[in-house]
């Protein structure tokens, strides 16, 4: 399945010649959620927002400067060295991503570009939001399915967008980046479940992309998914985390065991210790509306909830970053991480990798 990179081509640097959306043009509302291609479904039809997006492959053009990772076949586990040159790509090649600007729009594009050449059938999913400043925008959903064994779903996802501070190397380069490595890992593996990769867009402004996508699920749907596994902000912190529903069979449980069995360092909080003090959900990443759904979650994270107010808002000591936070402050690049704190990077890259790619290739749910 592995596609010669000629497929890959992107239109970072002539996005009007290559026809993608502006950053206010206005989208049309999907009525219903529209089946991925090669899913047992029939293709879905293309609105005009949604072709200004999804370019014949004739007109793309070849840029060299932002290179995709060559693809590799992986038997086992796979390093995160291929996500580290997302993380480059993303976070450094195209930068801030704040929603609804044309930066986002270039990470939708390479994210897409990314997918198509590991063979995924690919469907972007527009949407239009109401930014915190009252401007109407546009953004995008990104997504990539994978028949597996069962018919029955795991849905992977990772925000692309960021502030309008540093790069969003950590917040989240670093999540889109480990997808799309187990993406391409995953590509001649067979997998227990059908796994459905989304990159959301808009997520800093009110998870607007990952709401919108929910909104699209029927009880079917919903019914149909196994779980959500959220990446989201894994480099910069201290620790590694896994957040989600406890007890027997949930699959934080599963990887908590797995993780112990492997020496993995990896830490833990259960879902009702993100909520809100008063008990509700605190709708604060991406799996939140896929939680107020009612459907099982995952959550990996790199934080520190020993530091600060210890509500794991606070990733490393108070003399680094911005009082010991990098995301959205002017630290979260990856030359700060690279500089601060040497080697960080990539054993999180790693982790998160092997944690992903073991759950996608072994967990499997009680009846």
């Amino acid at each position: 399945m592995n596609k010669p990179f000629s497929l890959l081509l992107l239109c970072l640097l002539i996005l009007p010649a290559c026809g993608i959306w502006e950053a206010n043009t206005p989208v049309p509302a999907a009525t219903s959620k529209t089946p991925i291609e090669g899913i047992g479904a029939p293709a879905p039809t293309k609105t005009p927002a949604m072709e200004m997006m999804i370019r014949p492959t004739a007109t793309k053009t070849v840029i060299e400067s932002i290179v995709l990772p060559t693809p590799t076949k992986a038997a086992s586990a796979p390093s995160g060295s291929i996500a580290r040159r997302h993380l480059v790509a993303l976070s450094k090649e195209i930068g801030l991503r704040q929603a609804g600007s044309r930066q986002e729009a270039q990470a939708a594009e390479y994210i897409q570009a990314a997918f198509e050449g590991y063979g995924y059938p690919t469907q972007v999913q527009p949407f239009s939001f109401t930014a915190q400043d009252d401007r109407k925008k546009t953004s995008a959903n990104v997504i990539a399915a994978k028949p597996g064994l069962s018919p029955r779903e795991i849905i992977v996802g990772a925000h692309y967008d960021s502030t309008g501070d540093g790069q969003g190397a950590d917040d989240n380069a670093s999540g889109v980046a480990v997808m799309l490595q187990v993406a391409e890992s995953l590509q001649s593996i067979q997998t227990p479940y059908t796994i459905r990769f989304i990159a959301f867009g808009a997520e800093e402004e009110d998870l607007d992309g990952s709401r919108y996508y929910v909104r699209q699920m029927s009880k079917a749907d919903i019914q149909n998914t196994v779980g959500m596994i959220n990446l989201d902000s894994l480099t910069a912190g201290d620790i590694a985390y896994v957040y989600g529903d406890a007890g027997a069979g949930s699959m934080r449980d599963w990887i908590l065991k797995m993780a112990r069995d492997a020496s993995l360092g990896l830490e833990t909080k259960a879902a009702s210790e993100l909520d809100a003090p008063d008990g509700t959900p605190c709708d604060c990443a991406d799996y939140g509306p896929f939680q107020d759904a009612g459907i099982p979650f995952v959550y990996f994270e790199a934080t520190n909830w020993n530091l600060g107010e210890k509500d794991g808002m606070t990733q490393v000591a108070k003399h680094l970053g911005q009082r010991g936070k990098i995301w959205h402050t002017r630290y979260d690049t990856l030359d700060y991480l690279d500089s601060t704190f040497p080697g960080r990077v990539d054993q999180h890259l790693n982790l998160f990798v092997t944690l992903l790619y073991n759950t996608l290739t072994q967990f499997n749910a009680p009846n």
